[in-house]
């Protein structure tokens, strides 16, 4: 007990783990779309609930597809390009939503915007995953991954926010705005130092510190 107590108090003083944590912050802080989105497609273009129904099953199919094409193509790249490569694809899925003006371009737009979050999710959560200390695993992925789901949370409500207090149920100055946020992660890759480093291969950071 003591020994475990002791790790868990290093892991949370071991600068990697801060450094992976204010990343993640970084990557997922923007404001969200997910509520604004809905009342868009509700009051501005007369969407049927039904239909945004469908939509929400078009985006699960991204996803699908992203898991495949990863497994065949993106599993054998770099920690490092796979998530710059997430950040393109966030910035472009992001982006795409000033297209947004009927029912078949929001098919088309849901179903890569579902594409683009399995890569940005396969890409940070393996991220988190590498870096947990070595007898503090689930302590540590588990402070990480409660970090993403708060700052969803918070982007989400930051989202709501300016779409009715400052962009006046405009949703393309919110989607320029979330645009610009997810293209800031770039700046923070390089800090992570992550070299060749294959995605899935842990860093075997030591609760001891050690590398």
């Amino acid at each position: 007990m003591r020994r475990t107590l002791a790790s868990l108090w290093t892991a949370l003083k071991l600068r990697e783990l801060w450094l992976i944590g204010l990343f993640l912050f970084v990557y997922y802080f923007n404001p969200g779309l997910g509520t604004p989105l809905y009342y868009h497609m509700t009051d501005e273009l007369k969407f049927s609930q039904q239909y945004i129904g469908i939509l929400g099953s078009i985006s699960s199919a991204g996803w699908i597809f992203g898991a495949l094409l990863y497994r065949r193509y993106l599993k054998g790249i770099t920690a490092k390009a796979l998530l710059n490569f997430s950040i393109v694809f966030g910035v472009a899925s992001t982006a795409v939503f000033l297209l947004l003006w009927n029912e078949a371009l929001a098919a088309v737009i849901n179903f890569f915007s579902g594409f683009a979050s399995v890569i940005a999710f396969i890409a940070t959560f393996s991220l988190a995953a590498d870096y947990c200390p070595q007898r503090s695993e689930g302590f540590a992925f588990a402070m990480l991954t409660s970090l993403t789901n708060f700052t969803s949370a918070l982007s989400d409500n930051m989202g709501s926010f300016l779409y009715e207090h400052l962009f006046h149920h405009q949703l393309n100055p919110l989607v320029v705005a979330s645009t610009a946020f997810t293209a800031v992660a770039f700046a923070f890759v390089p800090f992570l130092r992550l070299g060749d480093k294959p995605p899935g291969k842990a860093a075997r950071v030591l609760a001891t510190g050690e590398n």
